[in-house]
């Protein structure tokens, strides 16, 4: 077909005119071309065709175009190609074929279209830069404004999407190894606002896996997106997308991404938009970030500081409260009632101390019922013997306890209840409460070891020391209130099988001395049938000073003392001696070395050993000449004193009966005297003696004593010269 030549010169006419303004250049073009005229104006609107009207140029969408034509015009190929011709943008179609000039003109007319859209484009374009440096520094200044992280990221998709011309908007922000949506707006489904996405997953997941933005024309389509949302997108209608990170520094802290319910191509200019709300998102995210965090150590400063000024109010208070208990133990005398009223009138309510067997030692006021505190204390020693902790509570009232101790030794409790300050002044005050009652027992403790070692002391220095040691020990017991007048006897033992029940049990050093001071205790609390005067401890040996004279008492008190440690001490084994009696300290030397004698009797013939029940095995144990002299003066002694003080011949009568082989009728004769005075001095000798001649083991004694005493005086006569 051929153009007419009013077309052509309409035509020819447009082409020499200046029109600035795209659309009347369009409408100029169509009015060309009236409603008969078989060519129609098109122009390309993002990926479609539309004809525009003869009339006033605007599109008009009641014509459909068939799309492929056109396609075919841009490629310049195919039958198409002489009728009709597509440029820039714009496209004149016609049914049948045009002449060469024709085309040529209709080319120049598409050129000058896009030539005038692009300029029309440019200007606005340069309109739209202002308005947007405008909305941007607008948005930049509310953005950073905003201090709260979470109104920030309510802020940032609001403007993102009605500035990217989008439905929906969200911000997602980096967890590890996921993204997880913080903010979103024009969602129309709860599970848009929870999404997360590893890498890969979704436009974000793109984004978070190549850390550059990306795009999507058609969601549903595009093969680069994985499966993981597509039932999402479909029930939100989302057609194309765009992701940008949010970048700080080299880390990616989040991704910015919108989503039109629409097929769209973003554009560069989109992009830009996007990655400049990025950036703002970006610097507002970590503005926020720091500004919680500097909001977050100020409260926290304050806090502390709130809490410091308290714990030095609260040291400032105790440690008057510790001056006033330390002042109460160093002044000595009802200690532990002191404490409890000047804890009441700290705490209030009321105050008790109590021992470690539950009874109260000391209570404030004084008739304060005390049944809630028995229970609980009870409860205390029931669930938790040693540790029992700063608090507990007994029905409606709370009852503060705090145990008294010292090392792995537990004295007792202090027990609050009712108090009227709070928990930490409660608290604090128990335990200084309880320290000072322990203090007062360390006080206690000491003063007793003090004394102990002094005792022991001196009962080893009456044992075994000098003359002079002798001499200041017995000073030093009159000056401590020590009895050491009347007759005494000499306990010594052996501790047999501790170190080996030590090393099979793996106790400590610790644990080894306690259980020798337990035996000590056990030893000085005997009371029956008489308590040791001092009683010492070196080692395994124990030595012990007893006010007895009798023998059967003594006898008794050997029975009781080994009944009491094998009830006290089961598996462990002892050996005990026990000397003959003294009633001056002077011979306690004497009476030592005499229960050491027994001691070793006792660990050879079994585990208690009366020396005056040892006989002869004296003088086989015994290690000292002292020892024969003291086995004939027991034996004899008594009968010389008799003889002297009554000219008496019990001596005589008892040489008499061994000289006899013990034949009363033979040693009657041999003295000349009735039988039955020799019976009579037989039992006179007994009372004096205490031996009965009438057993073997009394008879060999006495016969051996005599036998030594003739022996030792023979030794003490003078020589003289054989004529």
């Amino acid at each position: 077909m051929h153009l007419s030549p009013a077309t052509r010169t309409d035509l020819d006419a447009l082409l020499g005119s200046v029109i600035e303004d795209s659309a009347t250049a369009e409408a100029a073009v169509a009015r060309c071309f009236d409603a008969t005229s078989p060519i129609l104006l098109s122009r390309r609107d993002d990926l479609t065709w539309v004809r525009l009207d003869s009339t006033n140029g605007e599109p008009d969408p009641s014509v459909e175009l068939d799309q492929s034509d056109y396609a075919a015009l841009e490629c310049s190929s195919g039958p198409l190609v002489r009728r009709g011709v597509a440029i820039g943008g714009y496209a004149l179609l016609a049914e049948t074929e045009f002449d060469t000039d024709d085309l040529a003109l209709l080319s120049r007319i598409c050129v000058w279209l896009t030539l005038i859209r692009t300029l029309d484009a440019a200007r606005s374009e340069v309109s739209d830069f202002h308005d947007e440096s405008r909305v941007v520094g607008d948005l930049a200044k509310q953005v950073l404004s905003v201090a709260d992280l979470d109104q920030v990221l309510l802020t940032i998709p609001t403007e993102t999407l009605r500035m990217s011309e989008s439905d929906i908007c969200g911000v997602f922000l980096r967890e590890g190894d996921e993204l997880r949506m913080r903010s979103c707006v024009g969602h129309r489904l709860v599970e848009t606002s929870r999404l997360r996405m590893g890498k890969g997953q979704g436009v974000a997941g793109m984004v978070f896996e190549t850390g550059a933005p990306a795009k999507v024309d058609s969601y549903l389509q595009d093969m680069r997106i994985s499966n993981d949302f597509m039932s999402l997108a479909e029930n939100e209608e989302t057609r194309s997308a765009l992701a940008v990170p949010l970048n700080l520094g080299d880390d990616l802290v989040g991704v910015l991404e919108v989503w039109r319910r629409r097929y769209s191509s973003f554009t560069g200019r989109d992009l830009r938009r996007l990655e400049a709300l990025a950036d703002l998102a970006t610097i507002a995210i970590d503005n926020a970030r720091l500004y919680d965090s500097q909001r977050s150590a100020l409260t926290d400063l304050e806090s502390t500081r709130a809490r410091l000024q308290g714990q030095i109010s609260l040291l400032d208070e105790t440690a008057r409260l510790q001056k006033s208990l330390i002042d109460i133990v160093l002044e000595n005398g009802a200690v532990f009632a002191r404490v409890a009223r000047t804890l009441h009138d700290y705490l209030g309510g009321t105050v008790a101390v109590v021992t470690a067997d539950g009874v109260i030692e000391a209570r404030y006021p004084r008739d304060a019922d005390t049944q809630a505190i028995d229970a609980a204390c009870t409860h205390a020693r029931e669930s938790l013997t040693r540790d029992v902790g700063p608090i507990r509570s007994v029905g409606e009232q709370p009852i503060w306890l705090h145990p008294i101790e010292l090392g792995n030794d537990q004295f007792g409790m202090v027990c609050a209840q009712g108090s009227t300050a709070g928990d930490d002044r409660t608290q604090v005050a128990c335990q200084q409460a309880a320290l000072a009652c322990a203090l007062f027992h360390l006080q206690q403790r000491a003063a007793s070891l003090a004394r102990a070692e002094a005792l022991d002391q001196i009962l080893w220095d009456l044992m075994d020391g000098s003359p002079e040691q002798r001499a200041a020990a017995r000073g030093r017991a009159q000056q401590m209130g020590i009895w050491l007048r009347g007759w005494h006897r000499i306990l010594y033992g052996s501790i047999e099988n501790l170190d080996s029940i030590a090393h099979q049990e793996e106790w400590s050093i610790s644990s080894s001395d306690r259980a020798r001071r337990a035996i000590l205790d056990s030893v000085r609390s005997l009371t029956s049938p008489a308590q040791p005067t001092l009683a010492g401890l070196r080692g395994n040996r124990l030595v012990a000073l007893v006010p007895i004279h009798d023998r059967d008492r003594a006898r008794d008190f050997l029975r009781s003392l080994n009944a009491q440690l094998t009830a006290d001490h089961p598996d462990i084994t002892f050996s005990w001696g026990l000397s003959t009696a003294r009633d001056k300290p002077a011979h306690y030397v004497e009476a030592f070395s005499e229960a050491r004698t027994a001691l070793a009797a006792a660990q050879r013939l079994g585990s208690v050993s009366l020396y005056d029940d040892l006989g002869i095995v004296r003088l086989l144990l015994g290690h000292e000449d002292a020892d024969f002299q003291s086995f004939v003066r027991e034996i004899t002694g008594p009968l010389k004193n008799y003889d002297r003080q009554n000219a008496g011949s019990l001596m005589q009568t008892l040489r008499a009966y061994f000289d006899s082989n013990c034949s009363q009728k033979d040693a009657a004769e041999l003295l000349y005297i009735h039988h039955k005075t020799l019976a009579y001095r037989l039992d006179r000798i007994r009372k004096l003696t205490g031996l009965d001649l009438s057993q073997h083991s009394d008879r060999m004694r006495a016969d051996l004593a005599l036998r030594l005493l003739e022996v030792s005086e023979q030794a003490e006569q003078p020589e003289t010269d054989v004529p």
